[in-house]
């Protein structure tokens, strides 16, 4: 879940205050996530991995699963490597969405999470996205979605915090909103894509796409 771009002292303070706050509160839909990839061998790319949850979740007990995450933010990366550990099928690499360094055909599954409102050229990402995908591989496009309800056992909680109107509040203000879903949905239907379609997993909206 990666974060905007902003002047290097303040993005750094943002992505360690996300690390040890919200991404402690979303780790339980972290795990959710990585496990409907439905993965255990292969390759997975996660798009803007932020601290690196869903890469570090994916991974663990599939030792024949690489997984990779990139993320534009060196602190981000930074974190995403201390998360990691000693884990050993796991990278983490500071790079550009609009210019994954990956050859095509690479992955097998391909996610983004919480991050396509911040895609200043978003059919260049898609471009990529779909380029390093296998054939009869997928992406799914993670948002949060303020009209659902907060599951319980997506979130953790240290006492009443978060309550579920912060939640929705962030949900709110960090996501595409419908119009913006719907015009990302158009974009991926775009290219050429096997099959495209849109559900609901948690309190996520997701555009699931097959090479």
């Amino acid at each position: 879940m990666a974060i905007p771009l902003l002047p290097e002292g303040r993005a750094s303070l943002r992505a360690w205050s996300y690390n040890l706050g919200p991404a402690w509160y979303y780790d339980p839909a972290y795990r959710r996530i990585a496990g409907s990839l439905d993965i255990s061998r292969g390759a997975i790319l996660d798009v803007g991995c932020g601290p690196g949850w869903v890469c570090i979740h994916a991974a663990a007990g599939n030792p024949e699963l690489d997984c990779v995450g990139i993320d534009q933010s060196a602190t981000m990366i930074s974190i995403a490597e201390r998360n990691r550990a000693h884990r050993l099928n796991i990278t983490f690499k500071q790079m550009q969405a609009e210019e994954i360094i990956y050859p095509d055909d690479t992955f097998d599954r391909v996610v983004a999470v919480q991050t396509m409102h911040h895609w200043r050229e978003p059919d260049a990402i898609l471009a990529e996205i779909k380029r390093v995908t296998r054939p009869g591989g997928v992406i799914s496009l993670w948002d949060a979605d303020p009209s659902l309800d907060v599951p319980s056992d997506w979130i953790r909680r240290r006492g009443l915090w978060p309550p579920n109107a912060w939640v929705k509040r962030s949900w709110r203000r960090w996501s595409l909103g419908d119009e913006g879903f719907r015009d990302m949905t158009r974009r991926v239907e775009g290219l050429g894509f096997a099959e495209v379609k849109t559900d609901t997993l948690g309190f996520y909206r997701r555009i699931v796409a097959t090479k």
